[in-house]
């Protein structure tokens, strides 16, 4: 008699969030993994099958044959999971609501949010899904998220506007911002503040090159933390140990930006108590 084999949901779940999102960057932010996390589960899910499931070039990431026919099937798995495990632990929890939050505010400035709407809306899941703006407003407009708050500069907001906020530049007390090319780092490829600032110097004639991108706030701060970059910021978020550089360092003045939050036309109540307490922490 063959040996058992057992699928392994860690990797499934992958899969069906890529198939379902269309990218694996989508799919990393949903599942709260890198990106080649992401892609390292679904070659092991390829390599226990021995079959491609997903093929991956320039223009993204599309489902073959085999795997076509493999998404609803595995998709029926994950729920029979899902719906397993939430009768089995009898889970109070009756709903879940999908939060977008940019990088740079999904942490400790977006706690008092979460904190208040589980003292009022105890039963439901909240899921942040992490990301740049740009991101976030894909996955908004998909359907993957019920509600999100996202930043562009203040003259091409078109949502709901939050607050306004300065973009400065921050540093350390060196004097990196006379080099030339004036090094530079960003969260992500994907971070709303780039156009911006390149635009900015460029009118400045101030030549620039990036270090560094990787998706982590931790890391993009301890890279100007040890003076190997600048990097722009809302001026209410910058943490404390940073100089916020003034027009003396000869770097172009940056614009307002606008804080905006986007609720879904179809949000459940849930989704708008969610709201309206992000509302009233901008006030």
């Amino acid at each position: 008699m063959p040996k058992p084999r057992t699928i392994d949901l860690v990797l499934l779940r992958a899969f069906v969030t890529v198939a379902q999102t269309g990218s694996i960057s989508s799919a990393a932010r949903q599942l709260h993994l890198t990106q080649g996390g992401i892609s390292q589960q679904v070659k092991r899910l390829e390599s226990f099958f021995a079959c491609q499931l997903l093929e991956r070039d320039v223009r993204g990431t599309r489902l073959t044959g085999r795997g076509m026919d493999f998404l609803p099937k595995a998709q029926r798995l994950l729920d029979l999971n899902d719906s397993l495990c939430e009768e089995m632990t009898d889970s109070d929890i009756t709903e879940t609501v999908r939060v977008g939050v940019p990088y740079d505010m999904a942490g400790s400035h977006f706690a008092p949010v979460l904190k208040s709407f589980s003292q009022k809306r105890r039963n439901v899941e909240v899921i942040v899904v992490s990301g740049s703006s740009v991101d976030l407003m894909n996955d908004f407009s998909k359907g993957l998220i019920d509600l999100t708050v996202s930043q562009c500069p203040e003259y091409e907001g078109v949502g709901e506007r939050l607050s306004r906020e300065p973009l400065v530049w921050i540093g350390t007390s060196d004097d990196l911002f006379l080099h030339r090319p004036l090094p530079l780092c960003f969260v992500t490829p994907t971070c709303m503040f780039r156009r911006t600032v390149f635009s900015r110097l460029g009118e400045a004639k101030i030549g620039w090159r990036v270090i560094f991108e990787n998706a982590s706030v931790d890391t993009t701060l301890a890279t100007v933390r040890s003076g190997l970059a600048l990097t722009p910021w809302l001026r209410s978020l910058v943490p404390d140990g940073f100089q916020i550089l003034t027009a003396d360092s000869g770097l172009p003045l940056l614009p307002d930006f606008a804080i905006e939050l986007h609720v879904s036309q179809n949000a459940s109540d849930s989704a708008l108590d969610m709201a309206e307490i992000i509302r009233q922490h901008y006030l």
